[in-house]
Protein backbone atom coordinates (compact mmCIF):
# COMPACT_ATOMS: atom_id res chain seq x y z
CA UNK A 1 0.00 0.00 0.00
CA UNK A 2 3.20 2.32 1.18
CA UNK A 3 4.53 1.82 -2.41
CA UNK A 4 0.81 2.37 -4.39
CA UNK A 5 0.65 5.80 -2.31
CA UNK A 6 4.26 7.36 -3.26
CA UNK A 7 4.11 6.26 -7.43
CA UNK A 8 0.70 8.37 -6.83
CA UNK A 9 2.91 11.06 -5.26
CA UNK A 10 5.50 10.44 -7.86
CA UNK A 11 2.41 10.66 -10.36
CA UNK A 12 0.94 13.78 -9.39
CA UNK A 13 4.16 15.60 -9.02
CA UNK A 14 5.28 14.89 -12.64
CA UNK A 15 1.84 15.95 -14.00
CA UNK A 16 2.22 19.09 -11.78
CA UNK A 17 5.64 19.77 -13.14
CA UNK A 18 4.61 19.29 -16.80
CA UNK A 19 1.53 21.68 -16.77
CA UNK A 20 3.78 24.63 -14.66
CA UNK A 21 6.45 23.96 -17.93
CA UNK A 22 3.55 23.68 -20.41
CA UNK A 23 2.06 26.94 -19.10
CA UNK A 24 6.20 28.44 -18.99
CA UNK A 25 6.47 27.41 -22.74
CA UNK A 26 3.41 29.31 -23.69
CA UNK A 27 4.43 32.44 -22.28
CA UNK A 28 7.61 32.17 -23.79
CA UNK A 29 6.48 31.38 -27.33
CA UNK A 30 3.83 34.02 -27.13
CA UNK A 31 6.32 36.58 -26.09
CA UNK A 32 8.40 35.52 -28.92
CA UNK A 33 5.75 35.84 -31.29
CA UNK A 34 5.00 39.11 -29.98
CA UNK A 35 8.47 40.72 -30.76
CA UNK A 36 8.43 38.35 -34.18
CA UNK A 37 4.68 40.37 -34.98
CA UNK A 38 7.23 43.80 -34.03
CA UNK A 39 9.91 42.40 -36.53
CA UNK A 40 7.31 41.82 -39.60
CA UNK A 41 5.66 45.24 -38.90
CA UNK A 42 8.88 47.48 -39.01
CA UNK A 43 10.09 45.37 -42.24
CA UNK A 44 6.80 46.08 -43.76
CA UNK A 45 7.19 49.54 -42.98
CA UNK A 46 10.58 49.89 -44.66
CA UNK A 47 12.30 50.39 -41.03
CA UNK A 48 15.23 48.08 -41.53
CA UNK A 49 16.74 49.95 -38.34
CA UNK A 50 14.17 49.33 -35.96
CA UNK A 51 13.68 45.90 -37.13
CA UNK A 52 17.26 44.98 -36.63
CA UNK A 53 17.08 46.15 -33.14
CA UNK A 54 13.76 44.20 -32.41
CA UNK A 55 15.88 41.38 -34.11
CA UNK A 56 18.33 41.71 -31.62
CA UNK A 57 15.45 41.55 -28.47
CA UNK A 58 14.26 38.55 -30.08
CA UNK A 59 17.67 36.83 -30.50
CA UNK A 60 18.55 37.87 -26.67
CA UNK A 61 15.20 36.65 -25.31
CA UNK A 62 16.00 33.70 -27.01
CA UNK A 63 19.32 33.06 -25.62
CA UNK A 64 17.92 33.85 -22.17
CA UNK A 65 15.18 30.95 -22.45
CA UNK A 66 16.98 28.51 -24.61
CA UNK A 67 18.63 26.57 -21.69
CA UNK A 68 14.90 25.89 -20.28
CA UNK A 69 13.23 25.32 -23.37
CA UNK A 70 16.59 22.90 -24.80
CA UNK A 71 15.91 21.15 -20.91
CA UNK A 72 13.69 18.71 -21.91
CA UNK A 73 12.93 19.94 -25.30
CA UNK A 74 13.39 19.12 -29.50
CA UNK A 75 16.99 20.61 -29.85
CA UNK A 76 16.41 20.76 -34.10
CA UNK A 77 13.09 23.05 -33.65
CA UNK A 78 14.95 25.05 -31.32
CA UNK A 79 18.16 25.27 -34.22
CA UNK A 80 15.49 26.00 -36.71
CA UNK A 81 14.42 28.96 -34.81
CA UNK A 82 18.29 30.32 -34.65
CA UNK A 83 18.49 29.62 -38.23
CA UNK A 84 16.20 31.34 -39.00
CA UNK A 85 16.48 34.58 -36.59
CA UNK A 86 20.26 34.71 -37.98
CA UNK A 87 19.23 34.83 -41.49
CA UNK A 88 16.30 37.32 -40.95
CA UNK A 89 18.91 39.34 -39.40
CA UNK A 90 21.63 38.96 -42.44
CA UNK A 91 18.15 39.80 -44.96
CA UNK A 92 17.29 42.70 -42.84
CA UNK A 93 20.91 44.02 -42.75
CA UNK A 94 21.17 43.79 -46.81
CA UNK A 95 17.60 45.16 -47.12
CA UNK A 96 16.46 42.20 -48.39
CA UNK A 97 12.57 43.11 -47.77
CA UNK A 98 10.96 40.14 -48.93
CA UNK A 99 13.65 37.47 -48.06
CA UNK A 100 13.47 38.82 -44.43
CA UNK A 101 9.66 38.76 -44.20
CA UNK A 102 9.98 35.13 -45.32
CA UNK A 103 12.09 33.94 -42.70
CA UNK A 104 9.89 36.07 -40.47
CA UNK A 105 6.51 34.12 -41.55
CA UNK A 106 8.59 30.90 -40.70
CA UNK A 107 9.24 31.89 -37.54
CA UNK A 108 5.54 33.02 -36.43
CA UNK A 109 5.13 29.11 -37.33
CA UNK A 110 7.38 27.60 -35.10
CA UNK A 111 6.80 30.20 -32.52
CA UNK A 112 3.02 28.96 -33.01
CA UNK A 113 4.36 25.22 -33.11
CA UNK A 114 6.31 25.52 -30.18
CA UNK A 115 4.34 24.80 -27.42
CA UNK A 116 2.73 21.66 -28.74
CA UNK A 117 5.84 19.60 -28.53
CA UNK A 118 5.88 20.08 -24.77
CA UNK A 119 2.48 19.40 -24.12
CA UNK A 120 2.30 16.97 -21.95
CA UNK A 121 -0.20 14.77 -23.87
CA UNK A 122 -0.02 10.60 -24.50
CA UNK A 123 1.66 11.39 -28.21
CA UNK A 124 4.93 13.33 -26.53
CA UNK A 125 5.59 10.91 -23.82
CA UNK A 126 5.70 7.77 -26.30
Amino acid sequence: MKGVIISLCIAAAIVAGSAAYTRHTRSVSEELGSINSAVMESLENGDYEGAAEKIDALNGYMEKKRTVLSATGNHEELDKIEINISEMSGYTEGRQKTDAIAHCMALDFLFKHLPKNYELKLGNIL
